[in-house]
């Protein structure tokens, strides 16, 4: 097969898969898995510097692209060149919200037309009239984007970043069913939030009093277990939306 015949195919592929992942959460967590290196390069594109997963920009760029994946529709072509258009817009926002990061996203005037990825050399001019037709097109949610930044700066307060919870999640569904099990004992009465809050760590030896998840399990995803109590205690309707599955 010619390279530009795989290119098509397998924009088509991934326009499928977006599109499934859409109403399927376990399609979404592996196209996502299999999108990371994508991801990555192509956010590294629109910044114009090398991005690791480390990198809140890497968290941003994640959850953008589940956002995308929400709103995307096949009018709205190639599924990539809409995901670059909402993670460009998400990462100028968190950059005008951090003026001491310094970080700028160059680019120059020019049309939006044609498919986007990480090896397109046109990508930033594309972007950027995409910025102006976002809103009226695409029916971005603003108000996510304003979550994630607050989330993403309260989660610093617990040594944990944004990136690390894809990797932390629960992937099969017995550790999902733990995972929700942990939850709910942390939420039982009396609540273990405030507990976590103040000594900045999940409460592991109460929650096991509560339930009969292991110490390894607990301690394997602490970092997620943690996010998820945040989020349902804090107000992040948006997010909540993203873990509504560990709720009891």
């Amino acid at each position: 097969m010619a390279a530009e015949e795989y290119d098509i195919t397998k924009k088509s592929l991934d326009n499928d898969r977006a599109k499934e992942a859409k109403e399927n959460a376990s399609q979404r967590e592996a196209f996502l898995a299999d999108s990371k290196n994508h991801i990555l390069r192509l956010t590294a594109k629109i910044t114009g510097h090398v991005v690791t997963e480390s990198d809140d920009e890497w968290s941003i760029a994640l959850i953008a692209t589940s956002e995308a994946i929400d709103s995307y529709e096949s009018e709205k072509g190639n599924f990539w060149s809409y995901a670059a258009i909402v993670i460009k817009s998400r990462l100028t926002d968190m950059y005008r919200k951090q003026p001491d990061r310094n970080s700028e996203i160059s680019v120059a005037p020019d049309a939006f037309e044609g498919n986007a990825d990480e090896n397109d050399s046109d990508l930033n001019i594309r972007l950027e009239i995409g910025d102006k037709i976002q809103a009226a097109s695409f029916g971005v949610n603003n108000d996510l984007k304003d979550e994630i930044i607050a989330l993403t700066t309260e989660l610093k307060k617990y040594d944990i970043k944004m990136s690390e919870l894809f990797d932390f999640s629960p992937k099969s569904y017995n550790t999902k069913g733990s995972c929700k099990k942990v939850v709910g004992a942390i939420f039982l009465p009396p609540p273990l939030v405030e507990l976590l809050k103040k000594k900045k760590k999940l409460p592991i030896r109460d929650i096991i009093k509560r339930t009969d998840v292991s110490k390894k399990i607990i301690d394997r995803h602490r970092k997620y277990l943690m996010a998820v109590a945040l989020i349902l205690d804090g107000d992040y309707p948006n997010i909540r939306e993203y873990v509504k599955d560990l709720e009891s």
